[in-house]
């Protein structure tokens, strides 16, 4: 029939799944169309809300105070940032609290900033993902878990002991957790705090770790993770650390080694290795990482000396089953120093070694992404290394974000004339095809 509004006459749930996939300003939009799409927007389940940047219906907390109020359904998901709010702590608790009475809320994402706010995490009965960031978490003194929780991500977080036990144990179903904490509040502030703090793990389902070894005292321990593939080991280890400092996150970075040895995949970023560096690994590295597959290096490249090259070495005579190599590299701030870089020894130095049986047997693919050829020359030693021991290699594949038509014939060359383990070893650059 000519004219006839045949969008207006679709079942109620149907237009509502329609708004759900316009951005929330157009959703209310839509409320001038006719009577009945006036209030279809309060029955939206799923938010994302930028505070710093506000626009459309939500410029101002109030605004949102008034939307979550408005709301008619349940929240299944609700992301806030609000690196620039002021009076942080009351607005976010606010929202938590509209948040909770609604109930339903099943992804909540929280990234905070500037001055930490601190905030009561209600008791969400059906929560499966929370992500908060720069936030200062109290649980409920009745909190026993939050049964429906499978991913956890709390970055740069400030919570007590006590509490941060409470979180893991009391949530049962968990399959991926990232940690980094700005503080960990011990139940004994005492002293200087020298003693590190544990915050043990005992997830059956848990198949994803991140944990973050950083100025705070804290050491993971893995009472069991049966179900473990991947994990990520990271240190934010500033680049004016004392040489106590590193070996301290090296020492805990050593001591965590054997917890994680049954993995497939493991991520290190380079800071890890600086502080592993300290404490003399080649002689106290005695766990095996006999079920892994891939192992990535990532981060920014401060530095490279014997000692570091002496920890990569351990590491890959640790993982006799290696088949995958891959380094993701980018330069260290301006501010960084380079007049301290060092190659472990000339490149041309490299020889054959034995007791590598990754090398030997099953890696065959090493993948590099760098910045620009600065970040690749302080690779070259690595590149070597490989191309000289790896009897079974077929790629290496460096490729770049930045400079990547500017590849210096002398790497390419320097390359070329390497005798390599293998002879179908090949070593490509993204966009220019030079097969050495």
């Amino acid at each position: 029939m000519a004219g006839a509004d045949r969008i207006s006459a679709l079942p109620e749930e149907t237009k509502v799944f329609i708004l759900s996939l316009l951005s929330f300003t157009d959703a209310v939009r839509t409320s001038v169309l006719s009577r009945s799409w006036r209030h279809l927007w309060t029955f939206l389940q799923h938010f994302n809300f930028d505070l710093d940047f506000g626009e459309g219906p939500v410029c101002s907390t109030e605004d949102l105070g008034r939307i979550l109020s408005s709301l008619r359904g349940p929240i299944c998901h609700f992301s806030l940032q609000c690196f620039l709010l002021a009076h942080q702590s009351s607005c976010v608790q606010h929202f938590l609290d509209l948040l909770f009475q609604k109930d339903g809320l099943g992804n909540l994402c929280v990234h905070c900033g500037g001055t930490v706010p601190q905030v009561l995490l209600p008791s969400f009965r059906l929560l499966k993902d929370l992500d908060l960031q720069w936030i200062d978490i109290i649980l409920p003194d009745d909190f026993a878990g939050f049964d429906q929780l499978t991913s956890l991500k709390l970055h740069s977080v400030c919570i007590s002991q006590t509490d941060m036990q409470s979180l893991i144990d009391g949530s049962k179903k968990l399959m991926s957790i990232e940690l980094s904490f700005e503080r960990l509040f011990t139940s004994q502030e005492d002293a200087a705090g020298e003693q590190p703090c544990s915050v043990i793990i005992n997830c059956p389902l848990l198949k994803y770790l991140r944990f973050d070894f950083g100025e705070v005292k804290v050491e993971p321990q893995i009472i069991s993770a049966p179900c473990l593939e991947n994990v990520y080991v990271s240190a934010s280890a500033d680049y004016d650390f004392t040489r106590e400092e590193f070996a301290r996150v090296g020492a805990a970075a050593l001591k965590f080694m054997p917890d994680i040895a049954h993995v497939w995949h493991l991520s290190l970023n380079f800071e890890v290795l600086m502080c592993l560096s300290k404490v003399d690994v080649p002689r106290t590295l005695r766990v095996h990482f006999r079920q892994l597959q891939c192992l990535k290096l990532i981060g920014p490249m401060y530095y490279v000396d014997e000692r570091m090259f002496q920890v990569l070495h351990c590491l890959i005579r640790s993982m006799p089953f290696l088949e995958n190599l891959e380094l993701q590299c980018h330069e260290p701030p301006e501010y960084v120093d380079y007049a301290h870089n060092l190659h472990p020894r000339p490149l041309n130095e490299y020889k054959k070694e034995d007791g590598y049986l990754c090398l030997d047997q099953t890696v065959r693919r090493v993948a590099i992404s760098v910045e620009n050829l600065r970040v690749l020359e302080d690779l070259m030693w690595m590149i070597h290394f490989i191309l000289v021991n790896a009897n079974a290699l077929e790629l290496i594949e460096i490729t770049y974000c930045t400079d990547r038509f500017k590849v210096k014939s002398r790497i390419i060359e320097e390359l070329c004339q390497v005798e390599k383990a293998s002879t179908n070893a090949h070593v490509v650059f993204e966009d220019i095809n030079n097969v050495s």
